[in-house]
């Protein structure tokens, strides 16, 4: 349950007495195949780092009211903690977000976002579940990107020194496109101006159809976008097809408890089994008597549904876990990618920004040259020492941006390696698991459809249904369709 504290209290948590520990800045932990829960391995002793997410608690009330998380950092599992903050869903927001400006051109994992405008649905426990599992499951995945080791907004977000994180995030308010003002390429406001006019123009030409000033990777770079649009559309066929099959389960469970209640509302009506024994005497009693010694009872029927029904929903929950949200997080997976790449095109952007900025300030150059050859002023030598010097300042960050753009263009590259052999192996992994919960959960619809049958259609699975007898099952069952 949902808890609430107090505004006024210290939101990092600490034994009084002591001073705060200090977490790692990236432990790197490895993933366990077989339930995607990744441990974190500690490069120093060989021990465990494990991260959780838990225990949400309101602060405020209304409009104002939000959500914190407490985040625990531990050597194992069962360990005691040696870190814990708290963060709000926004906090979580920041470091995705930083995350992308400290390392243009990593895959930063996805935090699927579910907005709610209206207070109740914000407050909601089953929105502020669903936010801390996906938080959880995004520091988590941080924690072991190898291209994230040592980003400083990592440190930031776990410092147990409020003030530490509140300081990064007015540093760092919002994702802003830097000018490289550090080179002195647009170190004053009129040529900032100047030079978001050249870069809008650059954007305009690209959304035009325009092709950028590339490196020699470029056509690597644009194998790695055809790579990524057909795993797009097959992927979005996969889900498709796949998302269909795992509800398949969801509707036949529902059908079928339907089924059962409605066989289960006749065998109400009408009970043969309660007829007197003079009835039993009746010729066409004794009919009905033989055909009721081969079939089961309605009763019998409605019970067999609801074994049914609920198997069927196990299995749709069970299909849920390991085939629906799996294939979810390669959706997701395939968006990290695509604003990796993106943020290697804002990096190329701003390369050939300056690259037409030299065009245009080598134009003006020639202009004064010829200008002054002709009639030689004053004003218009130190234009034209003004107009060098930025011409020199356009050619030095040029440089800066090339070096910036080829960096980006490997990180992305490295990426799209991993990337690649992490999709490959979790369909794998997604398609072995749900043959395995076909053939677990048809074992329990099989014999529960064969005591419809004449003899029970064999020995079957000997009384049993996943470990449960079958009179037990019977009762839950009869118990679910009242």
């Amino acid at each position: 349950m949902m808890s609430t504290i107090d505004p006024n209290a210290e939101l990092f948590d600490q034994q009084i007495g002591q001073s705060p520990k200090k977490p790692p800045s990236s432990p790197p932990p490895a993933l366990d195949e077989t339930n995607n829960s990744p441990t974190t391995e500690s490069s120093g002793g060989g021990g465990t780092l494990h991260l959780s997410v838990t225990d949400p608690q309101q602060i405020g009330e209304g409009r104002n009211a939000h959500t914190f998380y407490r985040i625990d950092v531990r050597p194992n599992q069962y360990a005691d903690t040696i870190a814990s903050v708290r963060r709000r869903y926004s906090d979580f927001r920041w470091l995705f977000q930083r995350l992308h400006d400290e390392r243009p051109g990593a895959i930063i994992p996805i935090i699927p976002h579910t907005k709610a405008f209206q207070i109740e649905k914000r407050l909601s426990e089953e929105l502020i579940e669903e936010r801390r599992v996906s938080c959880e499951t995004f520091l988590r995945r941080v924690q072991i990107h190898p291209e994230l080791e040592g980003a400083p907004s990592i440190s930031a977000f776990f410092s147990p020194d409020a003030e530490v994180f509140e300081q990064a995030k007015k540093d760092h308010p919002e994702t802003t496109e830097g000018l490289l003002s550090e080179d002195g390429a647009a170190s004053t406001a009129k040529e900032k101006v100047k030079h978001f006019f050249v870069k809008a123009g650059i954007k305009a030409k690209v959304a035009r159809g325009h092709d950028l000033e590339e490196t020699p990777d470029a056509a690597q770079v644009e194998e790695v976008e055809q790579y990524l649009s057909t795993l797009e559309t097959h992927v979005k066929g996969l889900a498709k097809a796949t998302l269909y099959l795992v509800d398949v389960s969801k509707e036949t469970s529902t059908n079928m408890h339907e089924l059962g209640q409605s066989l289960f509302g006749l065998h109400q009506t009408y009970d043969p089994d309660a007829a007197t024994s003079d009835d039993e005497n009746d010729n066409n009693n004794n009919v009905n008597s033989t055909a009721k010694s081969k079939n089961p009872s309605l009763k019998t029927i409605s019970n067999i549904f609801a074994s049914l029904s609920a198997i069927n929903k196990v299995k749709y929950d069970d299909n849920y876990a390991k085939v629906s949200k799996p294939i979810h997080d390669i959706q997701d997976n395939i968006k990290a990618a695509r604003l990796a790449l993106k943020r290697r095109k804002d990096h190329a952007i701003t390369y050939n920004t300056f690259l037409q900025q030299i065009k245009n300030r080598q134009g003006a150059l020639e202009k004064l040259n010829h200008k002054n050859a002709t009639s030689p002023q004053p004003t218009t030598e130190n234009q034209i020492v003004n107009t060098q010097q930025l011409l020199d300042e356009s050619n030095k960050a040029a440089k800066l941006a090339l070096a910036a753009l080829e960096k980006v263009t490997q990180r992305v590259f490295r990426e799209m390696d991993r990337f690649k052999h992490d999709v490959d192996a979790q369909l794998r992994l997604l398609y072995v698991n749900h043959a395995r919960v076909q053939v677990d959960y048809s074992r329990q619809l099989e014999f529960e459809w064969n005591k419809l049958l004449p003899n029970g259609g064999g020995d079957g699975m000997n009384g049993r249904v996943g470990g449960v007898d079958d009179g037990v099952l019977s009762k839950e069952a009869e118990m679910l369709m009242i």
